[in-house]
């Protein structure tokens, strides 16, 4: 009796080992789903928590790639022909898909083959958009608040800083509403259309306008720091006018030295007025800067400089120039 119980026992484990395995993966795996409803992911791995993390990487790189490609082929109806701004946007892609919820992502299959679990990840479209609009009402409404600070009679510089602080958002607009595109195909053509005109206005008002910055002799120090600001923002510094759009700002100063506890101390009371072509005053603001040094007066006054170009980072060169 004994001797047929261990026949039993070996032919089972031969049968077991002998069972056949799956010679291919499922076609789940080799060719998964894509549907209008769910994105969809495979991976693998030694643990099935791994295949899923493998899966999630995967989607994520998925859908940064499919974001990426309708800007860098132009299928894009945002138009964006600059390679700079381009650029821009695929890093905000980046971020905004390697930021983005997956609270609801679910396993939709699995299995075993070669020793490796393999997994079928599948997130729901319509929950991705619900966020992605979530952000992109928000965006939007403090883009287009930002815009609606400029009036059809405001003076062209008012109008470029406007225009200038709209674009610096330009780049994250661009990536959220084109994310929500690919995600459920809707019709945002407001939002396009938005975008667009923001930006063509932006380009139309950069190629007409220039500026030229001209100091009096006490306040040439205080010149190169406004002038790097300004080309910042995409203005063009040029002593001939482009159009009649372009402007004058006219830097002066005046300047008291005194002896304070040993230090000289240099003080300068400096105005910054821009012109436009017809002479009328557009924008004006003055500041005080004052600095000291055992040296003399003159590094006395050149460390006013540098405070200046700190208050020029604090408030941005339109608010420093006295734009509103």
């Amino acid at each position: 009796m004994f001797k047929y119980i261990i026949m039993a026992i070996t032919i089972a484990i031969f049968t077991a080992c002998s069972a056949p395995k799956p010679r291919h993966a499922p076609s789940w795996y080799t060719s998964k789903p894509k549907d209008f409803k769910y994105f969809y992911a495979v991976g693998s791995g030694n643990t099935v928590t791994h295949a899923k993390n493998k899966a999630i990487a995967n989607m994520r790189n998925e859908i940064i790639e499919e974001l990426d490609s309708s800007f860098s082929n132009k299928t894009s109806k945002i138009k964006v022909n600059d390679q700079e701004l381009i650029s821009q946007i695929l890093k905000e892609n980046e971020h905004l898909i390697n930021t983005m919820s997956l609270a609801d992502i679910k396993i939709d299959k699995k299995a075993n083959f070669n020793n490796l679990e393999l997994v079928l990840l599948k997130l729901p479209r319509k929950s991705v958009f619900e966020k992605f609009n979530m952000i992109s009402n928000k965006r939007l409404k403090s883009s287009k608040e930002n815009y609606a600070l400029m009036g059809d009679k405001d003076p062209w510089i008012k109008k470029f800083s406007v225009l200038y602080n709209g674009m610096k958002d330009f780049p994250k607009l661009a990536s959220i509403v084109q994310a929500k595109h690919i995600t459920l195909s809707t019709s945002n053509n407001d939002e396009i259309n938005y975008l667009n005109n923001l930006q063509d206005e932006y380009i139309d008002l950069k190629e007409q306008i220039s500026i030229y910055v001209l100091p009096d002799i006490n306040s040439r120090i205080y010149v190169k720091n406004v002038k790097d600001a300004l080309l910042e923002t995409g203005l063009e510094l040029s002593s001939k006018p482009k159009s009649e759009k372009s402007l004058r700002l006219l830097i002066t100063s005046t300047t008291e030295n005194v002896q304070e506890y040993g230090f000289n101390r240099s003080k300068s009371l400096v105005k910054y007025s821009t012109y436009d072509l017809n002479k009328k005053r557009v924008a004006f603001r003055q500041h005080t800067f004052s600095a000291k040094s055992r040296k003399n007066y003159s590094d006395a006054k050149a460390q006013t400089a540098v405070h200046q170009k700190s208050k020029i980072k604090k408030l941005g060169i339109f608010d420093f120039i006295g734009v509103k």
